[in-house]
C-alpha cells in the first residue's frame, strides 16, 4: 500500500546497511511500482530506507543514492507522484545530472537534450529522457523528506517588455510538458504557436 501521509513523508530516510538489503528492498519496489507508474521510493510504501526505483526506459534500482553533480540549466516539467494520485504541480528540474548509488560501481549520468540538437534522437527518445531525469530528482527527493509540491513552480509570464530583449538573449518557453531554451528571435514562431515565455 503506498502511503499517502505527506508528514510521514516528511521523514528523511536512513542509509542502507548493505548492497544486499537495499536490493531487496529495491525488487520490492519494483514488485510494488508495476504499471502503476514510473517511480517509487522505499518511504512511499513505509520503508524508512535510502532506496528508490525508476522505471521509464529500462527498471533501475538505487540504493543510498547521492546526486554529486547537476547543471546550472533548468526545465519545466509537470510531474505526478503515486502518493498523490489526484495532483500534479509543475516543477523545475536540473536538466543534466550525475548520481552514484551503492549498487552501481561507477557514476550514473541522466539528462535532457534539446530539440535543436542533431544527436539522432527521437521527439519520443528526448521525451524519455526528460521523464527519467525528472523522474530520478524525485525520487531521491522523496529519500530526503522532500515531496513535489516543495519542488512546485508556478510559471510567472515574463516581467520585462519584450522590445528590451535581445535578438540574441537566450529565454526559456514552455508548452505542456516540454520547455525549451534558445534565443528570443528563434523563440517568435515557437510563441505564435501557444507557447509561453518564461523567467526562470
Amino acid at each position: 500500500m503506498i502511503i499517502q501521509d505527506i508528514k510521514q513523508l516528511k521523514q528523511k530516510c536512513e542509509p542502507c546497511v548493505s548492497v544486499e538489503e537495499g536490493e531487496d528492498i529495491g525488487a520490492l519496489l519494483l514488485r510494488e511500482l508495476g504499471d502503476k507508474g514510473v517511480g517509487l521510493a522505499a518511504n512511499q510504501i513505509g520503508i524508512n530506507k535510502r532506496v528508490c526505483v525508476i522505471n521509464v526506459k529500462k527498471p533501475i534500482v538505487l540504493v543510498n543514492p547521492v546526486i554529486v553533480d547537476k547543471s546550472k540549466e533548468l526545465f519545466a516539467f509537470a510531474e505526478g507522484c503515486l502518493s498523490f494520485p489526484n495532483d500534479g504541480v509543475t516543477t523545475i528540474r536540473h536538466k543534466h545530472l550525475t548520481i552514484t548509488a551503492d549498487n552501481h560501481s561507477g557514476k550514473l549520468h541522466f539528462g535532457v537534450w534539446n530539440d535543436d540538437s542533431e544527436d539522432g534522437y527521437s521527439k519520443g527518445d528526448k521525451l524519455d529522457y526528460a521523464l527519467e531525469t525528472a523522474c530520478v530528482q524525485h525520487e531521491i527527493d522523496h529519500l530526503d523528506g522532500i515531496t513535489m509540491f516543495d519542488r512546485e513552480y508556478k510559471p510567472q509570464p515574463l516581467l520585462r517588455k519584450k522590445d528590451k530583449i535581445g535578438r540574441n538573449q537566450k529565454v526559456t518557453i514552455q508548452k505542456n510538458n516540454e520547455s525549451k531554451t534558445l534565443k528570443y528571435k528563434k523563440a517568435q514562431s515557437f510563441l505564435k504557436d501557444g507557447w509561453e515565455l518564461l523567467e526562470i
